[in-house]
């Protein structure tokens, strides 16, 4: 049962990495790209749990998966807020 539904939450943060990549597609807006790259991290992750069995989350290299898709979450949202220089006009 776990494995199932370790494999639906892999399923949704896969249609949830297809969602940004088609909004960064059509606003060409960075963060749709960060969001998208760091949900395909997260079904990575997901699958992995379920093909090595380690339930438990005992894994740490399945924790650096993890963190690296939160690290880019949060410099897609750094490089959102960066400051610009004003246009000329």
């Amino acid at each position: 049962m776990i494995d199932f539904v370790l494999g639906a939450v892999a399923m949704a943060c896969l249609v949830a990495a297809m969602f940004f990549w088609r909004y960064w597609r059509d606003t060409r807006d960075p963060l749709f790209l960060f969001f998208s790259c760091s949900f395909v991290l997260e079904s990575i992750n997901r699958t992995l749990v379920s093909v090595l069995g380690s339930w438990t989350e005992g894994q740490p290299k399945l924790y650096l998966i993890r963190l690296c898709a939160y690290l880019i979450i949060l410099a897609g949202v750094a490089h959102k807020n960066r400051p610009r220089p004003p246009a000329d006009r």
